[in-house]
């Protein structure tokens, strides 16, 4: 049975994983940096004591500041580059393999262009350097190490979960959009073209449990999507969703939309899906029937 130690351990992308049925049988241990949590973790102090994670075989590198955190301390970057160094010696100490979640928000063109690899990366968002540098750091560890890690630039990764902090829930779109509708009976879309590569949790939680079953580390970054849409497109879906759950309609309110062509992200070959909009719907049903019992 596989040893999985998640780094990063009370933020979305973690409570998303918590929250699959099978999660005791896999054998994950959850770690913060939030004093008071279970399995507290001081990363910085690891440097000191590689000891603590040593009985692991994978790790899931999920920690960093999110893009609210970053706008408020732009030196959070730097600390999440020395917690991503750190982590690289202790996997490198203990021939561990690492998963690091990164961001399709790397990218320059993201939402408007074709995607690949190779395409432009955008600097001057704090969110998408606090990405990549923790990218170059790994590539930069590995180099003389093969089949030891993978980075996964994910797209719009949303799901139902009851165990986040509600500062995540805020910053994801889809809650977002849910919660507005709930609260306001309305969505409001600045401009609905914008695009985005959409991934339920339950293909998030594939694609990791792939990645440790198959052993696909080959030391590469890898593009990961599941469904392109638009925000008008995502607002009617809601809308939709809104009127089967609850039998109430809700108005939605785009101030600009123009037609744009989709774009397509070049992903590789162990991770191409059919994308099926069922697995959509039943994850905003869910959120949107939790967000409505506890805000009543």
């Amino acid at each position: 049975m596989p040893r999985i130690a998640v780094l990063g351990g009370t933020g979305y992308l973690a409570s998303l994983i918590k929250n699959q049925n099978n999660i005791k049988k896999n054998n994950y241990t959850f770690f913060s940096r939030k004093k008071g949590t279970k399995n507290y973790i001081n990363f910085l102090s690891l440097k000191k004591n590689l000891d603590i994670l040593k009985n692991f075989d994978f790790i899931i590198h999920l920690a960093g500041p999110n893009q609210n955190q970053l706008k408020r301390n732009k030196r959070l970057i730097e600390k999440k580059n020395e917690i991503t160094s750190v982590i690289c010696d202790v996997c490198l100490s203990h021939n561990i393999k690492l998963i690091y979640i990164s961001s399709m928000k790397v990218y320059k063109d993201y939402g408007k262009n074709n995607l690949s690899i190779n395409s432009k990366i955008n600097l001057k968002n704090l969110y998408s350097k606090s990405h990549y540098d923790s990218e170059k750091i790994i590539l930069k560890k590995f180099l003389n190490h093969k089949k030891m890690f993978i980075i996964l630039r994910m797209g719009n990764v949303f799901g139902f979960t009851k165990c986040t902090n509600s500062k995540d829930i805020v910053s994801n779109l889809i809650h977002s959009l849910c919660n507005t509708a709930l609260r306001e009976k309305k969505i409001l879309i600045n401009n609905g073209s914008v695009q985005r590569a959409f991934i339920p949790s339950q293909i998030f939680i594939k694609v990791i449990n792939s990645i440790i079953k198959k052993n696909l580390f080959k030391n590469l970054i890898r593009n990961i999507s599941y469904k392109n849409l638009n925000l008008k497109d995502i607002a009617h879906i809601i809308q939709k969703r809104f009127e089967l759950v609850f039998n109430l309609d809700i108005d939605i309110i785009i101030k600009k939309f123009s037609y744009n062509k989709n774009f397509s992200i070049y992903s590789n070959q162990n991770f191409k899906f059919n994308p099926i909009n069922k697995k959509i719907y039943n994850e905003i049903d869910q959120i949107l029937k939790f967000l409505k019992k506890t805000t009543n």
